[in-house]
């Protein structure tokens, strides 16, 4: 059963943060595979773009984080139905088509959202769906 849907933003700061402690929450915890290339071009512009992190510091961080995915379940969104859910998602909330992805996986599996994104966790809630951020996460599981 899942119970969270982790999106990129949050997956980040948990490996960031909370290093091995994020471990338990990662292996009942679900993502789409999106994330592969949000934590990857947030790892790009961190370390090539902002030059808060070497490169690497990148492919470090980025090694960690396949390292995580690998303790969740990904969660397919590939066939007509789930992608036109992720389109009524994103016109209805004014997201973006990936992040309406995570809201759309969250809403489909009755789970809650973890993200940083506040403008997610705001259409989250306006769509009735429990949106928690990774401090609340951690402190709570």
């Amino acid at each position: 059963m899942t119970t969270h849907i982790i999106d990129a933003s949050s997956l980040l700061l948990l490996i960031k943060v909370y290093g091995d402690q994020a471990a338990e929450t990662l292996k009942t915890s679900s993502t789409i595979p999106l994330i592969y290339y949000e934590v990857g071009n947030a790892l790009r512009t961190s370390a090539h773009i902002l030059h808060h992190i070497t490169p690497e510091e990148a492919e470090e961080t980025l090694g960690n984080i396949h390292t995580g995915l690998e303790l969740m379940k990904l969660i397919r969104q590939e066939n007509t139905q789930d992608s036109k859910h992720i389109l009524r998602n994103s016109l209805t909330h004014n997201l973006t088509y990936y992040d309406s992805a995570y809201l759309t996986a969250a809403d489909k599996h009755r789970a809650t959202l973890i993200t940083e994104d506040k403008r997610l966790a705001e259409a989250a809630k306006k769509a009735n769906i429990p949106t928690v951020d990774t401090d609340t996460l951690i402190t709570t599981t």
